[in-house]
């Protein structure tokens, strides 16, 4: 697709991170299911860390600006700032506000106005913290310099690891190819006859013209050890991502006489934590689905097209409730508790 990342996310296709959060959320997400997501910190960590590893630098300066002062900026102050780049003076450096603007934010900030009283002190308590304002209103994501150089030191381990050294590459080496975050939609009809799309971006893509493969990867950063990673699998359905991409990426070689004959291999998962900075990986085959047994009972997980299927038939009919449950009659407490 070649789309900018907002357009790529804001393009009106279903995606692994929609059928996830029904997965893991069931029937109750589905009210909100096409809700933009609030990124929590860790999100945001992992977004950095990403960008460093897929995207150029003139990308990463495009996206992010580091915050090398290390000042915090009070919250009372930090929402005038706000408040000013909301009404539209955000393309100024603060020493250039007209003051007129800078007293009309402070006059609708009600916090700092009880905060400090007089008009010279105001403005002398925004100019103390005015990096703040200027380092936003580029419109780039502000990131803190230790945030940049835990991200950083991330990458340089991953580029230099044993195990994942030769699996984050660049450009064409010997007639193998890295492609970092390609766009694909594609037009997947369900089991149910419905034709819906589906959009993708994995991390990377390893094309090795010489043996017509195509591995694909993900790089996970976790708030855990990564040999922990087994438990996040289960948790974010990472299973669903990784027979959602094989999927799609099938469609797209198929329909390329020059790639038809590429087999996709196993997906690889590099998950890597900023507690340890260990970096370990995992293979996953999802050609027969998700199933395993542990403790001597069988778990079988459903898959992303199943999944979409449910989630479709709930919108289509605007269901109250999952369909599980009766509204026309009693339901049995014991039978729904051993589901």
């Amino acid at each position: 697709m070649g789309l900018p990342e907002k357009e790529y996310h804001a393009y009106p296709a279903w995606s692994y991170s929609l059928i996830a959060k029904y997965a893991k959320d069931g029937f109750g997400s589905i009210a909100t299911l096409h809700e933009p997501t609030i990124p929590t910190p860790s999100m945001e960590f992992g977004s950095l860390v990403d960008t460093i590893m897929t995207k150029s630098r003139k990308e990463f300066d495009d996206e992010y600006v580091i915050d090398e002062t290390g000042a915090t900026c009070p919250p009372a102050e930090r929402e005038v700032f706000d408040k000013l780049l909301s009404m539209g003076v955000g393309g100024s450096c603060f020493d250039d506000i007209n003051h007129g603007f800078i007293f009309d934010a402070i006059s609708r900030c009600d916090t700092f106005c009880s905060k400090y009283k007089k008009d010279d002190t105001r403005l002398a308590k925004l100019c103390e913290n005015k990096d703040y304002y200027d380092l936003r209103r580029t419109g780039k994501k502000v990131v803190s310099k230790t945030d940049f150089e835990d991200a950083l030191e991330m990458a340089r381990v991953l580029w230099t690891s044993y195990n994942t050294h030769n699996i984050f590459r660049k450009g064409e080496n010997d007639g193998v190819e890295y492609i970092y975050q390609a766009q694909f939609v594609e037009s997947v009809m369900l089991n149910s006859e419905r034709e819906v799309n589906v959009k993708i971006m994995p991390d990377l893509l390893i094309v090795d013209h010489n043996n017509m493969t195509v591995q694909p990867v993900d790089l996970k950063t976790s708030s855990v050890p990564g040999w922990q990673f087994k438990d996040n699998f289960i948790k974010f359905r990472y299973d669903l991502q990784a027979e959602l991409y094989t999927d799609i990426i099938n469609l797209v070689l198929d329909k390329d006489p020059d790639y038809r004959q590429y087999d996709i291999l196993p997906y690889i998962f590099a998950d890597i934590s900023r507690s340890d900075k260990v970096p370990v990986t995992y293979v996953y085959d999802p050609k027969d689905g998700f199933s395993f047994t542990r403790d001597g009972k069988e778990y079988k997980y459903k898959g992303w097209m199943e999944l979409l299927d449910e989630i479709l038939d709930y919108e289509e009919r605007q269901s109250k409730v999952p369909s599980y449950i009766s509204l026309e009659e009693p339901n049995d407490l014991i039978s729904l508790l051993s589901k």
